[in-house]
């Protein structure tokens, strides 16, 4: 084994040089990790409140729920589609629901259906109650009903059912009301809106408008003032 000083320090400035060219490149490489980290440990703060709260966490899509209660409400709920005629149909509440997830009708509180004739004009109808089946388009309204329409209808009543495809409002517990023929009130109606035809029966009692025709009217029995 040789001892000459020379070869010992030779030996020595060798090794000191390769470690500190490895702490440099650690340190190198600590540089490169240090934002890699930093995300990491962004991401892991964001997730792990997720994580922990999945417990408490709940489905939106009720459809998708394997087990739920068929009456559960939505709330402002939405129905958009269209009638026969390829004209919109949109109609909001405060809130629905319907009996089974399988049924196509739905029970609104304080509705409001918007849709329009084919010439154009719009309908409006506001209801404190109404059952709507999806399948058929027909409403089944309650409470307070006001039925309006850009051609001169204004009808109110505490029941109707009205017929989407056909924009025809029909009722037996009274109706009160504008047509463009004038006011009149009866026991029961059948309002044809798109057709511009309303029929009356029982305690019909009319104001009419000596300016517009009279052929607007059919079937009533009553007073005509």
């Amino acid at each position: 084994m040789s001892t000459n000083p020379d070869q010992i320090l030779k030996s020595n400035e060798a090794v000191t040089f390769d470690e500190s060219e490895r702490q440099a490149n650690r340190a190198d490489n600590l540089k490169k990790m240090v934002p890699v980290l930093t995300v990491i440990a962004l991401i892991s703060l964001i997730i792990y409140p997720i994580l922990a709260s999945r417990e408490n966490s709940f489905t939106l899509a009720i459809d998708r729920l394997p087990e739920r209660d068929e009456k559960a409400k939505l709330i402002k709920p939405s129905y958009v589609d269209i009638d026969r005629n390829n004209n919109p149909v949109n109609i909001s509440a405060q809130s629905a629901y319907r009996e089974e997830n399988e049924h196509t009708d739905y029970f609104f509180t304080n509705l409001l259906a918007q849709m329009s004739l084919p010439s154009g004009e719009a309908i409006e109808i506001e209801a404190m109650r109404g059952a709507l089946n999806t399948g058929t388009q027909i409403m089944d309204l309650g409470g307070e009903i006001t039925i309006l329409s850009e051609t001169g209808f204004l009808l109110t009543s505490t029941e109707a059912t009205f017929f989407i495809a056909d924009k025809i409002a029909a009722g037996k517990n009274g109706v009160k009301g504008i047509a463009p023929f004038g006011r009149f009130s009866a026991n029961t109606f059948n309002a044809n809106v798109e057709e511009e035809i309303i029929t009356l029966e029982g305690n019909v009692t009319i104001n009419f408008d000596p300016k517009k025709p009279l052929n607007l009217m059919e079937n009533t029995s009553g007073n005509i003032n």
